[in-house]
């Protein structure tokens, strides 16, 4: 078991369990910015710990940095949940995304909601793991023109999923992430803090925490101007320098 895999907290509600069996309400979920800022989004009826509002606007303000809220740039959201991230992407400016999540209830409702957000003819669902498009991203996204993205967002269940193995099977990839591509991970702060340069691609420009949420994001090959921030990381990992190179 690597290092980083959670092993669970005791306060942490399990991603699938019905709303109705939890004592907490599900939250509202809005669009923060852009042209669709307001609109409310609908969500699957479990638990699916959405990105809280304002860790969303944070992200998207590291975000307006990096120049990838762009028109001609595409945005991966990878356990996308209701699409909350990558709707947010699209309001602020990415002109395509692709929407990844393994629960057909959950790609219903990105369907839905990018209908509601007038969004249906820039983005493509994709019921699929994340894992399986990281390691073959052209064989599973035939149906998308492009296969290599200037945005990653990977917002995982945080006990159900083992970070270094996910950021190892992104840096391991040829063709996911495009030149300058940036790469977003939400992780728990339980977990200590992921590292600043992983598998000698990925450099860690910000690394933030919001409560018990923490915010890393790394950038592929970034240059010097972009002022990468490594040392707001923890230290260099033997288990991700292993894994990045299997």
């Amino acid at each position: 078991m690597s290092l980083l895999t959670w092993r669970g907290g005791r306060s942490l509600k399990v991603q699938g369990k019905k709303w109705e069996n939890l004592v907490a309400k599900p939250p509202t979920i809005r669009v923060s910015g852009g042209t669709a800022k307001g609109r409310k989004l609908s969500r699957p009826d479990v638990y699916l710990r959405p990105m809280m509002g304002k860790v969303k606007e944070a992200l998207f303000s590291i975000l307006r940095e990096y120049n990838v809220l762009r028109e001609d740039a595409t945005c991966l959201d990878t356990f996308s949940g209701c699409g909350s991230v990558g709707i947010e992407a699209l309001s602020q400016g990415v002109g395509r995304a692709v929407f990844v999540d393994y629960s057909k209830a959950a790609c219903k409702v990105i369907e839905e909601n990018l209908e509601h957000c007038g969004f249906e003819e820039r983005a493509t669902v994709l019921c699929s793991t994340a894992q399986s498009v990281y390691d073959a991203p052209g064989d599973a996204l035939k149906r998308v023109r492009r296969q290599s993205f200037d945005l990653v967002t990977i917002t995982p269940p945080y006990e159900e999923v083992d970070y270094s193995d996910l950021l190892a099977r992104v840096v391991r990839s040829e063709s996911l992430l495009a030149d300058g591509a940036v790469v977003v991970v939400e992780y728990p702060v339980e977990l200590g803090s992921l590292p600043g340069r992983i598998g000698g691609r990925l450099v860690g420009m910000r690394n933030r925490k919001y409560g018990r949420t923490m915010l890393a994001v790394y950038a592929l090959n970034p240059p010097p101007e972009l002022d990468p921030r490594p040392g707001e990381f923890g230290e260099l990992r033997t288990d991700y320098l292993e894994a990045a190179s299997e």
